[in-house]
């Protein structure tokens, strides 16, 4: 048995059976590497059912509070500005040390999605013509890749699971949203419209609301920092993680081409005429 399909077992004492009874799965996400500047994409985070995230919220606030830190903002705590203002390397990585373990005992996995931005102008480039081809912007494509992997991996022990997903509002709040809602409204067997039906959800918070969406942002960076330097998918234990590559990412969008025209072909079916019954005396039963 995997170490992710232990963590759940442990977690709610056995392994599930078809419709025993409905979990809903909450994924909290942040993005990074989106400036334009950036040579590398990352959307990151963390997979929890709700009292797993209660309990980080408060070990989360717990932790700033020994501190006095109000907030935790990656470029604040990277820059040693406002709350993190003269801090020392070793109390930087005794803090860091802290998040990690509160991350790893009240999370159930971790996940990240990576794309290399002039790989993929380069694929959108050679692909462009190919009938009913859409691109994504790089951060939507990272989002789309990770619902359906995060589904992927609860339905091997969970196969009802329902997801959930909340990011920081922010410019690409609006734009995860409507990727969200183009999934969700998606049918067939092809990705990413397999699990579209396991989707139960979309928020975005402002800033500061959950601690859990600090947790993410730290995630998100520190799957940026290790991608610039690794430039492949994370080996970690208890982590889905992608680092989509040229072949990757024309076999998602072949497969999205699929999915288009299994709907476009369906939708041309000429409709069944209505059928009418009778009972024995020959009239139509209302």
């Amino acid at each position: 048995m995997s170490l992710f399909a232990q963590s759940l077992r442990g977690l709610f004492g056995g392994a599930f059976k078809a419709h025993d009874f409905l979990v809903i799965y909450g994924a909290r996400l942040d993005e990074t590497g989106t400036d334009g500047l950036s040579p590398i994409t990352v959307v990151a985070g963390a997979i929890a059912i709700e009292p797993q995230w209660s309990n980080l919220e408060a070990a989360w606030d717990q932790l700033l509070s020994s501190r006095n830190v109000s907030a935790y903002h990656w470029k604040e705590f990277n820059d040693r500005k406002a709350d993190f203002q003269g801090w020392s390397d070793y109390k930087c990585r005794r803090f860091q040390d802290r998040q990690e373990k509160i991350i790893t005992k009240y999370t159930t996995f971790r996940v990240s999605a990576g794309i290399d931005d002039a790989v993929h102008a380069d694929v959108k480039r050679r692909m462009k013509g190919v009938k009913g081809f859409r691109p994504d912007s790089n951060y939507s494509l990272c989002l789309r890749m990770l619902m359906f992997g995060i589904c992927e991996q609860l339905v091997k022990v969970d196969p009802d699971c329902r997801l959930r997903v909340l990011v920081e509002d922010g410019p690409w709040a609006a734009g995860a949203a409507t990727t969200y809602q183009q999934i969700a409204a998606m049918t067939g067997k092809w990705r990413p419209a397999k699990h579209a039906h396991r989707l139960a959800g979309f928020a975005s918070a402002p800033k500061g609301e959950y601690r859990s969406l600090e947790a993410a942002d730290y995630l998100a960076r520190s799957e940026y920092t290790r991608l610039i330097a690794e430039r492949r998918a994370s080996r970690r234990e208890n982590t889905l993680s992608y680092f989509l590559r040229a072949n990757e990412l024309e076999q998602w969008y072949e497969g999205m081409i699929k999915e288009k025209e299994a709907r476009r072909a369906f939708g041309k079916r000429k409709p069944r005429p209505a059928s009418s019954s009778s009972d024995a005396s020959g009239e139509r039963s209302s």
